[in-house]
């Protein structure tokens, strides 16, 4: 058995758009020294190998476990079973986190890595808790060295356009100070600089948001940044904060609570504990040589003001001092050198430092686990990856994690699915109203002939022939129906398989685009129904009514042609075979206006145990020719 452990990382594909995010990922699996593979645990993932061939299970801060159903109840079925070692990588603690220290205990985590400060610790993670886990804080994000040869070489100040740059949220009062600084910061400071005339790219909606290298460079043509720090102190232990919030929200018209309205709630909450965490916005900014304008705080003790960033105060006492500063080009390089040497420069802060430190962790708990475990040599694969019929598909573990192409083959394989699934019923409801109009054309039609026999005969005449069933369009439409059903049932055969065949790991360009072609086959194999059920209801009605024009057109010609010239005898039987026709014509023009009455309507609405039989008598009367 190879001496190099094996970890299986779990995560969000929904998430590794963030380029934070993902930096996360393929840091630890360059620089944790472990065989790494990846695989995704949410939006009810279906994961069926087993973890016998690993080490080592770390959980990515991705993959929420505060937010019950999120990450898949497969997934935690196998990792409670898991006996090699736990890690969980936490972010965002403060949000359900009663429901975050159950996830820890229940699926047994042995090392979790925490943002709350370890004189804290006590507050969220009480000892008596958890007495055999190991808590560790650390940062939101660290220096991506792996980026650092892909970035283009950062611009000389003076060729920046930006003058102040900035792109937060409103992330609303629930989560306190540190929320509201987030959004205030980039607001207060663009109301500012616009009475000064200086322009900005500031920003706090979600569709000013910049995602991948992108990101970076809008970085690098800011003159300034603007920043705040990261978390919440409001920790909402049981998620009433939240309910609330909420509860606020939807009493005000949908718009949230304004952070001074929402201050009463949270408080005294609020100076319960101080976490005031650095983000990988400093780290990201530091790596561009962009100076840093951030409000006064903690930053996980990693920065010191005015020597790393100038410092805002957050009433903007000083923001006139501050934008003075920003034109002292000299000195605003000299800053954003001494934040380099210090954040980049020296090694500290990089991923390769923070996965050394947590790969240390690990192998010590790996000792302690290792009597009587026996790992599987390798991580057995199937050689194809399945397709359940709810459109899940198997996940396999991968060599990388994947990206929002992949999160977007699953989520149109759920779509598709969910069209195929439609396609089958209405395939049902076809074959079931066929199943009711071809019997009852027939009963038409032999009931119609046979009252005109009965004519005839009271007659003792002959009269043309009435409607056939060659003369109905129904017939017709159902053979075009079965031709297409055949070609189509086969194509959606050979469609399938096309995409399941593309699907083993590797293949995710091929994959999208044979999903490309099932979601688009099941989704118009779905209105093709729609459009035959139409059709067949529309060409059935038009033939029951052909028939009854056809069968009353034949009576009318008997009266007003044949009748005159039957002796008395005959025309006796005939006139008192039309009078019982007449009647039953009567009792049709009664029964379709009961049937959809406003007096009907209103009964049902008054007594509504009926409907379900009104329906049944309505249908009836209706396949029946009565209404």
């Amino acid at each position: 058995m190879s001496s190099v452990k094996r970890a299986l990382v779990a995560y969000s594909m929904s998430s590794t758009h963030v380029q934070t995010t993902l930096d996360y990922l393929v840091a630890f699996k360059k620089f944790s020294g472990f065989e790494t593979d990846f695989v995704h645990v949410t939006h009810n993932a279906v994961i069926d190998f087993a973890f016998d061939g690993y080490d080592i299970v770390f959980h990515s801060y991705c993959a929420r476990l505060c937010f019950e159903g999120y990450v898949s109840d497969r997934y935690r079925e196998k990792l409670k079973a898991f006996s090699g070692v736990k890690v969980l990588a936490v972010q965002d603690e403060y949000d359900r986190t009663d429901t975050l220290k159950a996830a820890i205990k229940d699926l047994g985590f042995d090392i979790v890595l925490t943002c709350v400060p370890q004189d804290s610790l006590d507050y969220v993670y009480p000892r008596s808790e958890f007495p055999d886990v190991t808590f560790i804080t650390v940062f939101t994000g660290y220096v991506p060295e792996m980026l650092m040869s892909e970035l283009p070489a950062p611009k000389p100040l003076a060729q920046r356009s930006i003058f102040i740059g900035y792109r937060g949220r409103d992330i609303g009062g629930r989560y306190g100070r540190l929320g509201f600084d987030k959004f205030e910061i980039g607001r207060r400071m663009k109301e500012l600089c616009d009475a000064r005339s200086i322009a900005t790219d500031i920003a706090m909606d979600e569709a000013s948001r910049i995602y991948g290298t992108a990101w970076f460079d809008f970085i690098g043509n800011c003159r300034a940044m603007l920043g705040s720090e990261s978390g919440s102190n409001v920790f909402d232990f049981d998620g009433s904060i939240e309910v609330r919030f909420k509860e606020m929200t939807a009493a005000n018209g949908g718009v949230p609570p304004s952070y001074a309205d929402f201050l009463p709630i949270v408080v005294d909450r609020d100076g319960e504990i101080e976490m005031g965490q650095i983000s990988p916005r400093v780290f990201e900014c530091a790596m561009m040589r962009t100076p840093m304008v951030l409000f006064k705080g903690r930053y996980s003790d990693a920065i010191v003001p005015n020597q790393h960033y100038i410092s805002l105060e957050k009433d903007f006492s000083n923001v006139d001092a501050v934008l003075e500063r920003l034109k002292d080009l000299p000195s605003l390089e000299a800053m954003t050198q001494r934040a380099f040497d210090h954040l980049v420069g020296s090694g500290r802060f990089t991923y390769r430092a923070f996965y050394a430190g947590v790969a240390g962790a690990i192998e010590e708990r790996l000792a302690q686990k290792s009597c009587g475990r026996n790992r599987q040599a390798e991580v057995p694969m199937p050689p194809t990856v399945p397709v359940y019929r709810s459109g899940m598909i198997e996940e396999p573990a991968t060599a990388v994690p994947l990206g929002s192409k992949g999160f977007r083959l699953r989520v149109d394989a759920v779509e598709a699915a969910v069209y195929g699934r439609e396609f089958d019923r209405l395939t049902g409801e076809f074959g079931h109203l066929r199943s009711i109009f071809e019997p009852e054309i027939n009963r038409l039609l032999g009931n119609y002939a046979g009252m005109l026999d009965r004519l005839v005969q009271a007659a003792q005449m002959t009269i043309p022939s009435f409607f056939t069933l060659e003369d109905c369009e129904t017939p017709r439409l159902l053979v075009d129906y079965d031709a297409e059903m055949v070609s189509a049932s086969q194509q959606r055969k050979e469609i399938r398989a096309a995409f399941e065949a593309a699907l083993p790991t590797g293949t995710e360009e091929a994959s999208s685009e044979a999903l490309r072609q099932t979601l688009q086959h099941e989704k118009d194999g779905y209105f093709h129904l729609i459009e035959w059920i139409r059709r067949l209801n529309e060409v059935y009605d038009a033939d029951r009514l052909n028939i009854e024009r056809a069968f009353h057109k034949r009576i009318a010609a008997l009266g007003a042609t044949i009748l005159p010239g039957l002796s008395p005898k005959q025309r006796f039987s005939a006139r008192l075979l039309l009078l019982r026709l007449r009647f039953w014509a009567a009792r049709r023009r009664i029964l379709r206006g009961a049937a959809h009455s406003p007096a009907m309507r209103r009964l049902l609405a008054a007594v509504p145990v009926i409907a379900p039989l009104a329906r049944r008598v309505a249908r009836r009367l209706r396949l029946s020719g009565l209404t």
